[in-house]
This record gives structure tokens, sequence and C-alpha cells, in this order.
């Protein structure tokens, strides 16, 4: 979705990955024997070597496809699997490094709206159903959502095991799409606002996240909360984060429980992709969650 500068980012250079590779500190994929399970969609195989920017709380777990971020917030539930995989790391690898074992990751066919599938164990849906919200309690599989820009929430209830996986671009959030899964969690597993845990991964930020009058407009007409996410003149600029967070906190759920990784899509070009900054031509990164069967 847009371009900017990062400090700290770069490329590594052709001497150093000569060396790493010679003295085997860059792992191969088929000697490890990482689990094939699932791919994303036109996946880069780039190994990132950017220091996460200043001031974020995320931490950069795993070595080469099961490169992965994680937020304090979710590292703190006992049991809960979270991760968010990097430009070049692989979800079945990310995945299975994190739960110590291969583990079917379920999506959904993204469509930019609000509806909320749920999830149970066993119950294969193929095609992939069309949503952009998937919700479960079971326990053994991952929830997972693609994004390059767009914001991918991680919600939690750790009393009634409550999950969600959330796809928020503009028009979803518009929309109102983590309202309607967080309805969905509510009505559907029991999910109760004050309990529920909020994380919100890469994104595209406001520093690049410029949009036209039209978009201004749809985000407050659903949300007159959402005027506090725009930001500059004389063309605005978006928080989605933000926005998605006001419409949590209207919901029920304390600014407390709730964290962002604070990392730029469109800026930390070494770490993430970006669909702005690429053009329309970027991979894709999962956003996944899981209990511990």
């Amino acid at each position: 979705m847009l371009d900017a500068p990062w400090p700290g980012g770069g490329a590594i250079s052709p001497r150093i990955f000569t060396d790493s590779l010679l003295s085997g500190r860059i792992e191969c994929r088929k000697r490890r024997g990482l689990s094939r399970l699932h791919r994303s969609p036109r996946l880069r195989r780039v190994t990132p070597t950017a220091p996460l920017p200043p001031g974020s709380p995320a931490s950069l777990r795993g070595q080469g496809a099961a490169r992965r971020l994680t937020l304090p917030l979710l590292d703190a539930i006992p049991g809960l699997i979270h991760a968010w995989t990097v430009k070049g790391s692989e979800p079945s690898a990310a995945l299975e490094e994190a739960a110590g074992g291969p583990m079917p990751l379920r999506t959904c066919r993204q469509v930019h709206g609000v509806a909320v599938h749920r999830v149970d164990t066993g119950a294969q849906v193929t095609p992939p159903p069309q949503a952009d919200a998937l919700i479960t309690a079971d326990d053994g599989m991952a929830l997972g959502v693609w994004v390059a820009d767009c914001v991918p929430i991680l919600v939690c209830d750790p009393g009634t095991r409550a999950l969600a996986a959330v796809h928020a671009g503009w028009r979803g959030t518009a929309a109102g799409v983590l309202t309607a899964a967080l309805t969905a969690l509510q009505r559907d597993l029991g999910a109760r606002p004050s309990a529920l845990r909020i994380a919100f991964g890469p994104a595209i930020g406001p520093c690049c996240f410029e949009v036209g009058d039209e978009v201004v407009e749809a985000l407050i007409r659903n949300d007159p909360g959402a005027r506090a996410a725009v930001r500059g003149a004389p063309r605005s600029r978006v928080d989605l984060i933000e926005a998605n967070r006001s419409q949590a906190a209207a919901f029920g759920v304390s600014l407390a429980n709730m964290q962002s990784a604070q990392i730029c899509t469109s800026c930390h070009a070494d770490l993430l992709d970006s669909y702005r900054r690429a053009k329309g031509h970027a991979g894709r990164m999962a956003g996944m969650l899981a209990w511990k069967a």
C-alpha cells in the first residue's frame, strides 16, 4: 500500500551471505525436514536481516523459514501459540516450530468484508470459506489470515479459550470487521469483552497510508470514533490500527488488554512485505494463533 525509508534498513552483502552459507549458519529447509502443510501465496525466499524498529514491543523468533514475530501480550498466556510471519518465512515452518510439531492451519478466502466463519476441529472446508475473520475454541489447529499492509488481528479470551484471527484492511475496518468478530466470539463462544486480549500485527502505518476523501468518509460514517485515526493535510493519512483499537474499545475491551507491534509494513522493507510499496506485487505474510493440543 505505500513507500517510505526506514532507519537501519539495508541488504545483506554477497560476501556475508556466502560466508554464512559456507559456515552452515543458513539452514536448508529440506535438511531440517520442515513441514509443507501450508505455504503463503507468492512467497519469496528471502531471509530478513534488519533489526526491529526502536520502540516495537515485538520479538523476532526463529531462524530461516521459521522466522516470526510475537507480542508479550499473547506470549504471557499459557498454552497459546501465536505468530506473524515475515518476508521469506513459511507459515507451516513457523507454526511447527512454535507448536513443537506439525499443526493444521485453517484460513479463509478474504474479500475485505465482515463475514465471520466458525472453524471446528475435523471440519475441513474445501475451498476455504469466504470470510475475513475466523473464530474457534478448539485445540490443535491454527487460525490464519493473509496480509501485506492490512492489519492482522489476533484475539483471545483465556478463560473461555475463544480465539479469532481477523483481516482488517480499510474496507473491512470501515465496515466493522473487528466488531463483527468480537460479537461472534461473545455470542457463539461465550467470550467476555473484559477478558479479551487483542494483538495487532505489522501493518501499514499512518506515516505511509495516504488515502482519498472517500476512505476517510467511509471510516467516519460507520464509526465516528475513527476520526482520531485520521491524520494530516492536504492529503489524509489513516492509522488503521488506531481505527480498529477504537472499535474494540467501544465493544468494551480495555486499552490495557490491547497491544500493537508498532511496525509499518511499508517502511520496513527488509523484514516485511507491503502491497503498496511493491505496487501490487508483494508476497503475503500470515497472522496465526492456536491452542496447543
